[in-house]
């Protein structure tokens, strides 16, 4: 593991380890809508960058729930003047860890679909590419209709376009988000 991220992992596994005590409370719907942004970074991009979302969270039992999202991952810029701009379909499973807790850890793993404009000085391309991802966050309570929610997913994300095929295009993000539970 590379010290970047042992930097991330230790943080969250030592705030879900703490976490796991607060328990007696789960939310009282089981389906519910929300938005969702954060951070983002690939391996070879420049900088990190911002993103935004809408989800859809649905318990299926006290200790799986499954989540949909589509996000907006505005343009990273990679070196050689090379740039992604990708709109994110995400479908995951997320595990509790510890059901019907106050303040809910869970591990996830999803599949994504990215529908991305590759750009390079020569010119530009649409590619969608399949992509996989991993991660744990916590569920938080509001109200009993209402839950925040952060995570952190380490994505594996391999474009085939020739104009980006030699960038590590794979890294992380950071996200919170904030359900509303209807039913």
């Amino acid at each position: 593991m590379t010290m970047g991220k042992k930097i991330i992992f230790w943080p969250v596994l030592l705030l879900v380890l703490f976490l796991i005590p607060l328990t007696g409370y789960s939310e009282s719907g089981n389906f519910g809508l929300g938005a969702r942004g954060g951070l983002y970074k690939s391996n070879d991009a420049d900088s990190y960058n911002v993103y935004g979302g809408i989800q859809a969270r649905w318990k299926l039992f006290p200790a799986m729930s499954v989540e949909g999202a589509f996000d907006y991952h505005p343009t990273d810029s990679y070196p050689d003047n090379r740039k992604i701009t990708s709109y994110q379909l995400l479908a995951s499973v997320l595990f509790h860890i510890i059901p019907g807790a106050r303040v809910s850890p869970y591990l996830l793993l999803g599949l994504g679909w990215y529908y991305s404009q590759v750009q390079d000085s020569g010119g530009s391309n649409t590619v969608y590419t399949p992509g996989l991802h991993m991660g744990a966050g916590v569920d938080i309570p509001l109200t009993t209709d209402i839950s925040f929610n952060a995570d952190f997913r380490y994505y594996f994300l391999n474009y085939d376009d020739q104009r980006v095929k030699d960038l590590k295009t794979d890294g992380y993000i950071i996200s919170v988000g904030i359900t509303f539970f209807l039913w």
